[in-house]
Protein backbone atom coordinates (compact mmCIF):
# COMPACT_ATOMS: atom_id res chain seq x y z
CA UNK A 1 0.00 0.00 0.00
CA UNK A 2 1.32 3.46 -0.93
CA UNK A 3 1.51 6.31 1.86
CA UNK A 4 -0.46 9.18 1.83
CA UNK A 5 2.62 11.26 2.20
CA UNK A 6 4.41 9.07 -1.09
CA UNK A 7 1.59 10.58 -3.01
CA UNK A 8 1.15 14.04 -1.82
CA UNK A 9 5.34 13.76 -3.02
CA UNK A 10 4.36 12.30 -6.11
CA UNK A 11 1.38 14.93 -6.98
CA UNK A 12 3.28 17.94 -5.94
CA UNK A 13 6.42 16.68 -8.20
CA UNK A 14 3.99 16.11 -11.54
CA UNK A 15 2.83 19.64 -10.53
CA UNK A 16 6.17 20.97 -10.44
CA UNK A 17 7.34 19.44 -13.71
CA UNK A 18 4.13 20.63 -15.73
CA UNK A 19 4.97 24.12 -14.59
CA UNK A 20 8.09 24.16 -15.53
CA UNK A 21 7.35 22.69 -19.11
CA UNK A 22 4.25 25.41 -19.33
CA UNK A 23 7.44 28.34 -19.07
CA UNK A 24 8.14 27.46 -22.64
CA UNK A 25 12.00 27.25 -22.35
CA UNK A 26 13.35 23.91 -23.62
CA UNK A 27 16.34 23.73 -21.26
CA UNK A 28 13.94 23.61 -17.96
CA UNK A 29 12.20 20.59 -19.44
CA UNK A 30 15.31 18.81 -18.64
CA UNK A 31 15.88 19.50 -14.78
CA UNK A 32 15.37 16.56 -12.90
CA UNK A 33 12.74 17.46 -10.07
CA UNK A 34 13.02 15.15 -6.45
CA UNK A 35 10.15 15.62 -3.86
CA UNK A 36 10.56 14.06 -0.40
CA UNK A 37 8.04 15.48 2.04
CA UNK A 38 7.51 18.74 0.39
CA UNK A 39 11.04 19.28 0.20
CA UNK A 40 12.02 19.85 -3.92
CA UNK A 41 15.37 19.22 -5.21
CA UNK A 42 15.96 20.68 -8.59
CA UNK A 43 19.04 18.89 -10.52
CA UNK A 44 20.70 19.49 -13.89
CA UNK A 45 22.34 22.41 -15.85
CA UNK A 46 20.85 25.45 -17.45
CA UNK A 47 22.62 27.60 -20.12
CA UNK A 48 22.46 31.24 -18.27
CA UNK A 49 21.97 32.64 -14.99
CA UNK A 50 18.46 34.24 -15.92
CA UNK A 51 16.80 30.28 -16.76
CA UNK A 52 17.88 29.16 -13.14
CA UNK A 53 16.40 32.34 -11.94
CA UNK A 54 13.29 31.80 -13.72
CA UNK A 55 13.26 27.66 -12.93
CA UNK A 56 13.88 28.79 -9.17
CA UNK A 57 11.35 31.25 -8.95
CA UNK A 58 8.75 29.29 -10.64
CA UNK A 59 9.34 26.36 -8.71
CA UNK A 60 8.35 28.30 -5.52
CA UNK A 61 5.22 29.54 -7.20
CA UNK A 62 3.54 25.94 -6.99
CA UNK A 63 1.68 25.11 -4.18
CA UNK A 64 2.82 22.91 -1.71
CA UNK A 65 6.83 23.48 -2.20
CA UNK A 66 7.78 23.73 1.42
CA UNK A 67 11.36 24.14 0.94
CA UNK A 68 13.71 24.04 -2.18
CA UNK A 69 17.18 22.86 -2.76
CA UNK A 70 19.05 24.41 -5.89
CA UNK A 71 21.46 21.83 -7.36
CA UNK A 72 21.25 23.60 -10.97
CA UNK A 73 24.63 24.40 -12.43
CA UNK A 74 24.88 27.27 -14.96
CA UNK A 75 27.40 26.04 -17.91
CA UNK A 76 29.23 28.33 -19.83
CA UNK A 77 28.13 27.91 -23.65
CA UNK A 78 30.28 28.22 -26.35
CA UNK A 79 29.30 31.01 -28.89
CA UNK A 80 30.31 31.12 -32.07
CA UNK A 81 31.61 34.62 -33.66
CA UNK A 82 30.56 35.58 -37.06
CA UNK A 83 32.83 37.98 -39.03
Amino acid sequence: MISRQRTIDEDLQQRVVSYLFDRQRPSLRKISVNVDNGTVTLTGKLDSFYEKQLCISSCQRVAGVIRLIDRLDVVDTPRTVVG
